[in-house]
């Protein structure tokens, strides 16, 4: 590994990804950094990502902070749409969760890009089964030394008891959010970028009251990596 992607592996461990507060209980949803730009990776092509951050949730009852690993690993598929799955582990309070999901991204044109997933979570709170809708918007140009992004994701997430890390017989209660992101993507090499990402959202939990919702906010950085493309 080069020098200076060393260095950015280093900084990465300071922030990234997302993180959901632990004073209300919740279902996990799928992972929901976006990421990077617009682009999907072309056939034959891979897309690999690792960053770490952290984040909080203020919800009229209470709220928490903590902090997370996001991995990503994507293949192309066609021209304009490729699959895969993202990973997430979450730590805040004395509690964890583990997230996954599968996710398909299409291109609509070189600037803009649909996106969904499916996923399933293992919390302390319980388990979960999940699913997201995003489009994301962003500049292209893989010379350009920064490329910027912003991104709007939909998601709701069903509890069942139990799990891994769960624990009695009542499942979380069920949720939806809305969450908007900002980012930025620096050039490191050919085959490499470095990832800069901040959004925040709003949460309605089950029981909690659709009036109230809660508010999500999360700050993240890390490495993306292009597998098999041409330097």
């Amino acid at each position: 590994m080069k020098n200076g992607s060393f260095i950015l592996v280093l900084a990465a461990l300071i922030a990234a990804a997302f993180t959901l507060g632990g004073c209300v209980t919740m279902s996990a949803p799928p992972p929901l950094a976006t990421f990077g730009g617009p682009e999907t990776v072309p056939a034959g092509q891979s897309e690999a990502g690792l960053a770490v951050g952290t984040g909080f949730s203020l919800f009229p009852s209470g709220h928490d902070g903590g902090d997370a690993w996001f991995g990503r690993w994507r293949q192309g598929l066609g021209d304009r749409f490729d699959l895969g799955l993202d990973v997430m582990g979450l730590r805040y309070s004395d509690k964890g969760s583990l997230t996954l999901k599968l996710a398909g991204r299409y291109g609509l044109d070189p600037h803009w890009r649909l996106e969904a997933g499916i996923g399933t979570a293992d919390d302390s709170n319980g388990r979960s089964l999940n699913a997201e809708l995003g489009i994301t918007l962003g500049t292209v140009g893989a010379e350009k030394p920064w490329n910027y992004y912003t991104s709007l994701r939909f998601a709701g997430a069903h509890g069942f008891p139990g799990g891994f890390f769960g624990s009695g017989d009542s499942a979380p209660p069920d949720d939806a959010m809305v969450l908007g992101a900002i980012g930025a993507s620096g050039r490191i090499s050919d085959n490499e970028r470095f990832i800069i990402e901040g959004g925040y959202g709003l949460s309605v939990v089950d029981g909690q009251g659709g009036n109230n919702p809660g508010q999500l906010v999360y700050l993240g950085t890390g490495l993306q990596f292009f597998i098999g493309k041409n330097p």
